[in-house]
């Protein structure tokens, strides 16, 4: 007997998620924002151990003072499978950077220019193969115009405090390609 997927869509005052869910799958989208900076967590829980299904985190912010873009990611060879993305002004400061906590599950961010608006579609176990009974994780969203020391050090913090030691990646990360994009081989 086969289970019919039903697609849903859980929505916070900035963002929506599509899921294909399952029977037995509960899903939490909590948003919080402090000074200019959005923090959105996602848990995901099943009553079995199983492929977790693909969900869409999608989102439109507008396109206000956006000339450059960089990211930082974990391949070198896919740009949208960066685990952070900068839009910056003609100055090099923050106008909107996205930065999520999970850098070793397959997620796929892709930013999208339209005419006043930047849409943002993240993906999140598009080639999944991982059986898990629980998932979490958290999107940090910047929308402060800061220079981009500060912003990477900010970076660096949020990631430390994520047990994820990527501060000496921030804090040295010269090495971009002619896109702006730097590479990290964790």
């Amino acid at each position: 007997m086969m289970v019919k997927e039903m697609k849903e869509v859980i929505a916070t005052p900035y963002i929506n998620l599509e899921i294909n869910k399952e029977p037995g799958v509960h899903v939490v989208l909590d948003e919080t924002k402090k000074d200019g900076v959005y923090f959105i967590k996602l848990t995901v829980k099943s009553v079995k151990k199983r492929i977790l299904p693909k969900m869409k985190l999608k989102w439109s912010v507008p396109l206000l003072d956006i000339q450059l873009y960089k990211s930082l990611q974990t391949s070198k060879v896919d740009v949208s499978a960066s685990f952070v993305h900068c839009f910056m002004n003609k100055n090099g400061s923050n106008r909107y950077t996205i930065a999520c906590s999970d850098i070793r599950h397959p997620i796929l961010c892709a930013p999208n220019w339209k005419e006043m608006c930047l849409d943002v579609e993240m993906t999140l176990f598009s080639e999944s193969t991982w059986s898990l009974h629980s998932y979490e994780t958290e999107l940090r969203v910047d929308t402060r115009m800061v220079e981009t020391e500060e912003l990477f050090k900010d970076l660096a913090k949020w990631y430390e405090r994520k047990e994820i030691n990527l501060a000496s990646a921030f804090e040295h990360a010269t090495a971009i390609d002619e896109k702006g994009n730097v590479s990290l081989d964790i």
